[in-house]
């Protein structure tokens, strides 16, 4: 497999189109959409299979490891990962969050804090939803404005495009990535609809008894409303009526089988648009064994898709502004059973007689990096194995075949004799 990678990322396209997307606002050009983030940021957090959903895909993402290599040799640097850790608390504060604002907004805005003498301070996460980048009109960005002024001064925070690293997933141009949850917007707009009206038919009792009284008085139907008042939470009281009554329901409960329907549907929507399957979202189907295993192949396919992204982004574009360049982020296997099956093909590679640097590049390749220069130690061999392949030893000839010499002639004493 070619190891050659390109040196880095044009952060700037250079192109001459110009973005249909982009306008003007207030004081700047830009590419940011026309769309309030957080109305649908707040249906999203209502939505227990929305929000599931997202969370279990950033939990996904974290489920396998990373490695931090040397870029000139692709050797393990421990070292430099306990770094990154210490400094940036980097799996948590920055990767996790890269996935997580990367699956809701597929942008992302990382701020990179310098020292007036240009040493890296501390790396941040923004709210991609706070920040609005002013662009050309081919989307190469220029700079980066906040949303929010300053309290206190009441100044919006501004940053130079080296400042910040813009991640983007899925993006179809140079400007701002689409947003899918504008599509999920509508989604779960009608799912709140729904909901509400199912809220109403509870709420309002909607589903209860409804009783028809024929050629009774208005003195009658008061007598029975008394009573029932009075005894209709006791089921050991009998109802009492007086004159014909019909007892039906108010509306019919079949309704509520097309509103499961209804809502199964816009659920499963939901699960298409964030890319997660419906088991891991907790909601089992009764497919059997073998459609799990390929949802669960799906969303891996996804895992690793955002997984690339995110290590293209920082090993060619925020590694080098933090001064990081001689380094590289490799993630590794997406679990252990994808680890031991990359383990088991190593050793069938091995037992095929390829040699060591190869299989320690394939092992590489998948993502598994050891510290220790030597990954493979001979195999010990025991001492017959040793006399079959290289002749007798002195410690062979007085173990080895000690069962198959002559032995002295057996005999009986005379005590063992039995006298009959």
């Amino acid at each position: 497999m070619s190891r050659k990678r390109k040196k880095y990322i044009r952060v700037r396209d250079f192109s001459n189109e110009t973005l249909r997307n982009f306008s003007w606002n207030s004081s700047a050009p830009t590419v940011t959409p026309d769309f309030s983030f957080d109305a649908v940021l707040q249906l999203l957090d209502r939505d227990p299979v929305a929000r599931g959903a997202v969370t279990h895909f950033v939990d996904k993402t974290m489920e396998g490891d990373y490695s931090i290599v040397r870029r000139d040799n692709f050797k393990y640097d421990k070292k430099e990962e306990q770094r990154l850790e210490e400094k940036y608390m980097f799996r948590t504060k920055i990767l996790r969050k890269i996935f997580l604002l990367g699956k809701l907004f597929n942008n992302v805005f990382i701020e990179v804090v310098k020292t007036t003498d240009g040493k890296t301070k501390a790396l941040n996460i923004l709210d991609s939803t706070n920040i609005e980048p002013e662009t050309d009109s081919n989307g190469d960005p220029i700079s980066y404005k906040g949303k929010t002024p300053n309290p206190s001064s009441g100044e919006y925070p501004t940053w130079d495009k080296d400042e910040i690293t813009w991640v983007k997933f899925g993006d179809r141009t140079a400007g701002y990535a689409p947003v899918e949850i504008k599509t999920l917007w509508e989604n779960l707009l009608l799912k709140h609809y729904v909901t509400r009206y199912v809220s109403w038919l509870w709420q309002t009792g909607q589903y209860r008894v409804h009783y028809n009284f024929e050629k009774s008085s208005n003195a009658d139907i008061q007598d029975f409303l008394a009573y029932a008042r009075k005894n209709d939470r006791d089921f050991s009281v009998p109802f009492i009526s007086k004159g014909l009554m019909k007892t039906g329901m108010l509306r019919n409960m079949e309704e509520t089988q097309h509103i499961d329907t209804l809502l199964k549907y816009l659920d499963s929507q939901t699960l298409i648009l964030l890319r997660v399957p419906p088991i891991d979202a907790g909601i089992p189907d009764a497919s059997g064994r073998s459609n799990a295993d390929q949802q669960a192949n799906n969303i891996e396919s996804t895992v690793r898709s955002a997984k690339k992204v995110c290590e293209d982004y920082v090993n060619f574009d925020l590694f080098p502004k933090i001064n990081k360049s001689t380094i590289l982020l490799k993630f590794g296997p997406q679990n252990r059973f994808a680890y031991k099956q990359a383990i088991g093909v190593a050793s069938e590679l091995k037992g095929m007689g390829i040699s060591d640097k190869g299989v320690r590049e394939f092992l590489e390749d998948s993502g598994i990096y050891f510290e220790t220069k030597k990954l493979f130690e001979a195999p010990k061999t025991d001492v017959l194995t040793k006399t079959l392949n290289n002749g007798s030893t002195t410690e062979a000839k007085k173990d080895f075949g000690e069962g198959n010499k002559p032995r002295e002639e057996v005999t009986t004493r005379e005590d063992q004799l039995k006298k009959v």
